[in-house]
This record gives C-alpha cells, structure tokens and sequence, in this order.
C-alpha cells in the first residue's frame, strides 16, 4: 500500500506547491494593490504607532581609544502593526504567515542618534515577518559605530561606560511611539571578546524636547554598556618586563665599585628599556586627554634607571678619592659616616685611639749628628777620651736604635692615617 501511494504522492506534491505559491502570489497583489508605504498605518490620524524595539548584541568589533569610537555588530528588532495588512486564513488557502521585502512597505525610521561614522539607519532591506493580524517583525543585521568617552586615566585597569541612543529621527512620540521590549539587551548569542568582558548593561526610555521643537517631545531607548578591560595581556607583556628592569636597576647598587662594571650594567638596562619603550607604545593608547596608569609607571621607571646612572656616577668617584688629592668635608662625615650609619644599623669606621702620653727620647741638647754617625767638619780632628769610652759607644748606639725605631713608628702611623682616610672615602661611596 505504501508503496503504490509513493508514485501518488510524487504526482501531486508539486501541485499543491504550485497552489500554495499561487495564494501567496494572490495574497500579495491584493495587499499592496492599493498600499501606500508613505503613509502611517494607521485608522486615525491622531492615533500613535507602537513600536516595540529589543536590541541584540552578536559582537564587540573594536574599541578606539584614540577616535573614541566603538564598533559592535548587532541586531535591531523592530515590531509593529500595520492595520493595511490583514487579510483571513480561509481566503488564501491557509496562509497566515508571509515574507515579503521590507523596502516595500512602511518602517519606522529608526536612527543611531549617537553614531560616530557611517550609516545612522539600517541600510540592509531584509525581509520582514507578516502575519495575518497585520503584525510585522524586522530583524535587521547592522554594524553600529557609536560614539563613546574613552577615559584612559586607569588603562589598562580601566572601565568604559558606552552608549547607543535609538529613536526615530523625523517622527515625534505623538506620531510614533517606540518602547523597549526589555530593560536590558539580549547577549543570548554575543561571542565573547579577548580584551573585553561586559559588565552590565541596561537600557532606558526617555522622552526628550529638542531646540528645534520646543513643544514636541521625541522618544528615545538608550542602552547603556559597562566595558571592562582584560588586563592579562598587558600584565605579561609590559608591566612584568618593566619590573624585571627595575629590579636589575636595583642590583646595579649591590655590584661592588672594584668590580668596574656598575656603569656597563647601568647603561644595558637604560638601553634595554629604552627599545622596549618603542616597541610597546603602539600598544598604549595615543591620546592627550589624560596620561595612562601604565605611561606613568613606565615613565617612573625611565627616571629611576636614570637616576641610578647619576648616583653610579657620584659613587664611583667618590670610591676613587683619596686623602692625597681631596678632602673630607666635615658636614659629608657627619651625615655619611657618623649619623646614617648608626640609623640604617650599619657597622662604622672608629678613628685608632692615640696613645695619652708621647714618649720623647731626644731634648734640644742632643746632637743629632752624632746619633746619626755624622761628624760635622769642624769635629773631625776633634778626638776625646769621653767617646772612647766603651760605655759611651754602647749609650750613643742605643740612643740611635730607639731613633730609627721611633722614626719607623712614626712613618707607620702615617700610613695608618692615610688608610683610614681612604677607607672613609670607601665607606662614603658605600
């Protein structure tokens, strides 16, 4: 049986296609056989048209800081009813539903108030949905670019507060009168962007009076978007990189001053940040309106490498001073040796104490040129018993043993002295 009612089936399908097409084709001639899109549609011309408007957002394109600029693909659904398109079901062999294009009939002129470049109204002339009651529903695809403040005073911890205005542009709310289909967006189908989550979103009916029609308020739905930035991006490639160069910075005062390559290492991490600065301001955004979180920290990274050359020079020589050439002043050993040390609990340098009491061996009587072995001219032919004496050699030889003994004493504490000194300086460039 099902076999026989195949071949049946076969012959008649594309006749009832062909009746079908045929009372849609018929459906249509009559509507429009006497249509006006020009016209309201409406019975009375007091009356408003209701229009119901539900945004929906498929994607956030891009953000332009620079342009202050935001770039979203959406959908605009628009629903009303046209009272000059009803027809019944049993006239037209059942149909209720057509499509048919939406340039062929009347459409609200809705408008992106706040479009910052491109189109302010939908240019796509999609099909729109009509049933038999007259009720029309228009899903449009449009890309909106809407103007946006972009305040970058927190980048790249920021967030933007955007907005998209939609109202009719040459009817009044007398004539049309939108309203939201809800409070807020839908994001049912809304692809997730890398750089941007969404916060929070809501949208608002306001009526408002224009310069231009003191007496005539216009309606508009305005949807408000809260945009917060992703940071990671940032972090991995600019803020840990600038950290890293502060922390070699920061070693450059742990090399020590011998070493002689503080200055070589100083100057690497100036140059290292400097190329990473020309690579990553293309990242930042460009504008003068106010400077970003990130430029700021970047710059104070910039003066503190610069800062650690300066102190490197100073340090260096000051290392390389010696008591020779250059003299301690009092007030740089008073706050350097003295006082900071003892606040920062560093160990201090103490002066050797001198002996109390100083041992004097020669008077003014002595002839040193006698201690010393030198016989003056007059004394050579000058022979006496006392210095043949045997216990006056051994008395003038000890006298000059403790002289050169005391001579060598006092050579050592010179250079006691000038060690110290120069340690000092040493501990100064500490």
């Amino acid at each position: 049986m099902d076999v026989c009612g195949l071949p049946i089936f076969l012959l008649l399908g594309p006749v009832v296609l062909v009746l079908g097409s045929d009372h849609e084709t018929r459906l249509v001639a009559d509507l429009f056989e006497h249509y006006n899109k020009v016209i309201r549609p409406v019975s009375n011309h007091y009356e408003s048209v209701n229009v119901t408007v539900g945004l929906q957002l498929i994607q956030l394109i891009n953000v332009d800081e620079v342009n202050q600029i935001v770039a979203t693909n959406v959908r605009l659904k628009q629903q009303w009813k046209d009272v000059n398109l009803k027809w019944k079901p049993e006239d037209y062999g059942g149909v209720k539903q057509i499509r048919i294009a939406s340039s062929e009939l009347w459409r609200p002129d809705l408008v992106l108030y706040n479009n910052a470049d491109g189109d302010f109204a939908i240019v796509q002339d999609t099909k729109v949905l009509l049933d038999y009651t007259g009720h029309i529903t228009w899903t449009p695809p449009a890309i909106f670019k809407s103007y946006c403040e972009i305040i970058v005073t927190h980048f790249p911890f920021d967030e933007q507060n955007c907005s998209m205005k939609l109202g009719t542009w040459t009817y009044d709310g007398t004539m049309v009168a939108i309203f939201p289909e809800s409070d807020r967006p839908d994001l049912s189908n809304f692809m997730p962007s890398g750089e941007w989550i969404m916060k929070d979103y809501r949208g608002w009916k306001h009526w408002v009076t224009y310069a231009c029609c003191p007496d005539t308020p216009y309606l508009d739905i305005t949807y408000h978007f809260v945009l917060q930035r992703l940071p990671l991006y940032f972090i991995v490639n600019v803020i840990i990189p600038c950290l890293l160069f502060s922390f070699l910075t920061g070693l450059v005062f742990y090399l020590p001053t011998d070493s002689g390559e503080k200055m070589t290492l100083s100057i690497s991490v100036l140059l290292s940040l400097t190329v990473f600065l020309l690579v990553i301001v293309e990242l930042i955004p460009s504008t003068s309106s106010a400077v970003p979180l990130i430029g700021k920290y970047m710059l104070f990274t910039m003066v503190f490498v610069i800062a650690s050359i300066i102190i490197t020079v100073i340090v260096i020589n000051t290392h390389h001073r010696s008591p020779s050439t250059h003299t301690m002043p009092q007030w740089v050993r008073k706050i350097f040796i003295e006082t900071i040390p003892n606040v920062m609990f560093f160990s201090t340098m103490k002066r050797p104490s001198r002996n109390k009491q100083e041992k004097r061996i020669f008077t003014e009587d002595i002839d040193i040129s006698e201690i010393s072995g030198k016989q003056s001219p007059a004394a050579v032919n000058f022979q006496s018993s006392l210095t043949k004496n045997p216990d006056v050699k051994s008395a003038i030889e000890g006298i000059k043993y403790i002289a050169e003994t005391m001579k060598s004493d006092q050579e050592s504490n010179n250079v006691r002295t000038f060690s110290f000194c120069f340690r000092r300086w040493e501990a100064l460039a500490f």
